[in-house]
C-alpha cells in the first residue's frame, strides 16, 4: 500500500481495523500481505479533537495535551493567544503542531462567572446570557424565584446553567402620568371635571417590583382618590384661587403612600378645571360684577384725589398773587392759540378785567 500524507495533515494507519501507526507528512509504503490496511487523515486545521484512547496511544506525546472539561464548566480555546472557540464538558486533545493551542476552563456554578469579555461572543445562549444595562436603568436578576443581583450601568455575563433566570428592568428616569376627566363635586355642590399631571421617579427598584403589581396603575388609582378627597373638601373659589397650594397638598398625600413602593413623587399639578356651561356663564357674571365694582372704587378714589388736589391749588393761589398772575398768563396763552389776533391793554388793575380783544375767528 502506498500513501502520501500532505503537510497540513497527519496519517492514521489502521491495520485490520486497529489503529496501528502515526504517519508524518510524506510518502509511505506499507505491505499488506493478508492484512486490510486503511489510512485516516487528521486535519491539523482543527486545533482540538475529542479524546480517543487509540489516538493517544500512537500520537507523539510532544504534539498534544489533554484537556478535561467537567459537567459544570466551559473551556475557551485560544490559538496563539486569541480566543477562537469554546468547549462543552468532555475530554479533548489539543494539538500543538501548527500553533500554540491553550485552554482556559471556567466554572458556571456562579451566577456571574469570571469569563473575560473578549470570549463572551463564543459562548452559547443555553449556557450563558449577556445583558446590557443603561445608565438610567436597574436590572433585577431573580434566580429560581430569589433576588440574586441588582445590576447597574454596563454589560454583564450571567450563567444560565441549571438555573431559572428572570430579568426585570426598572426605569429610574422622571416619568409622568395623566389623570384626566375626573368627575368631582366641590364642598359647595359644584360638579366639575379635573385633569391632573402626576410626576414621579423610582428610587428603590426592588420595592417597586416586589411591593406593587403594576406601578403606573397603582399611582393612577392613588392619585385619582386623592384628587376626589381633596376637591370634596374645597369650595369652588378656593379651588380656583389656590391651585398651586392644592397641588402641593395632593403631592404630599400621594408621596406618603408611594414611599412604600420605592417611588418619589415629584409633583402633582392641576392642569385643567373644566366647569359646566351654565356654571361658566354664572362665574363670568360674578367676575364681571367684581371687576365693575373694583373699577368704581378706583374711579371714586381718583375723583377724590383730583378734588383734593384742586382744593390745595386754590389755597396756594389765594395765598400767592404772583402765582395767580402766572396761571392767568397760561390761560391767556391757551386762548390765544385759537385766535388770529389778540390785543392786550395792561394796567395797574386786574389783568383779566382790562383785557380787550379784537380777533378774527380762526378759519376752519
Amino acid at each position: 500500500m502506498k500513501v502520501i500524507i500532505p503537510e497540513t495533515h497527519r496519517g492514521l494507519l489502521y491495520r485490520n481495523g486497529r489503529l496501528d501507526e502515526w504517519l508524518e507528512p510524506g510518502k509511505h509504503v506499507r505491505l499488506a500481505w493478508l492484512d486490510q490496511l486503511r489510512v485516516e487523515l487528521l486535519d491539523l486545521a482543527q486545533p482540538v479533537s475529542t479524546f480517543r484512547p487509540e489516538l493517544a496511544r500512537v500520537a507523539p506525546g510532544a504534539l498534544w495535551t489533554e484537556l478535561v472539561v467537567n459537567a459544570d464548566e466551559v473551556a475557551v480555546i485560544k490559538v496563539d493567544g486569541r480566543p477562537t472557540a469554546f468547549l462543552r464538558p468532555e475530554r479533548y486533545m489539543l494539538w500543538q503542531i501548527r500553533a500554540d493551542v491553550t485552554a482556559d476552563v471556567y466554572g458556571l456554578r456562579e451566577l456571574r462567572p469570571s469569563i473575560p469579555e473578549d470570549a463572551w461572543a463564543l459562548l452559547p445562549n443555553d449556557l450563558v446570557t449577556v445583558v446590557t444595562v443603561t445608565r438610567y436603568e436597574r436590572l433585577l436578576v431573580y434566580e429560581d424565584g430569589r433576588l440574586a443581583a441588582q445590576l447597574t450601568e454596563g454589560r454583564c455575563l450571567l450563567s444560565t446553567l441549571n438555573r431559572d433566570l428572570r430579568l426585570v428592568r426598572v426605569d429610574t428616569r422622571e416619568q409622568e402620568r395623566a389623570i384626566t376627566g375626573q368627575e368631582v363635586m366641590t364642598a359647595d355642590k359644584v360638579s366639575l371635571r379635573m385633569n391632573v399631571i402626576l410626576k414621579y421617579r423610582t428610587t428603590d427598584a426592588v420595592r417597586t417590583v416586589e411591593e406593587v403589581t403594576s406601578l403606573p396603575d397603582a399611582l393612577y388609582s392613588e392619585a385619582q382618590m386623592t384628587v376626589r378627597r381633596t376637591v370634596a373638601g374645597l369650595r369652588l373659589d378656593q379651588l380656583l384661587e389656590n391651585r398651586k397650594a392644592i397641588g402641593e397638598g395632593m403631592r404630599a398625600e400621594v408621596a406618603d403612600r408611594a414611599a412604600g413602593w420605592g417611588v418619589e413623587i415629584l409633583a402633582v399639578d392641576v392642569k385643567d378645571v373644566v366647569l359646566p356651561g351654565e356654571m361658566k356663564v354664572l362665574l363670568n357674571r360674578v367676575i364681571e360684577a367684581e371687576k365693575q365694582a373694583a373699577a368704581q372704587v378706583i374711579l371714586r378714589r381718583e375723583e377724590t384725589a383730583a378734588t383734593r388736589s384742586q382744593a390745595n391749588t386754590a389755597k396756594m393761589l389765594e395765598a400767592n398773587p404772583v402765582l395767580l398772575r402766572l396761571k392767568e398768563m397760561e390761560a391767556l396763552k391757551e386762548i390765544a392759540q385759537s385766535l388770529d389776533q389778540v390785543t392786550l391793554v395792561a394796567g395797574t388793575g386786574d389783568l383779566m378785567e382790562r383785557l380787550v380783544t379784537r380777533a378774527v375767528p380762526t378759519k376752519r
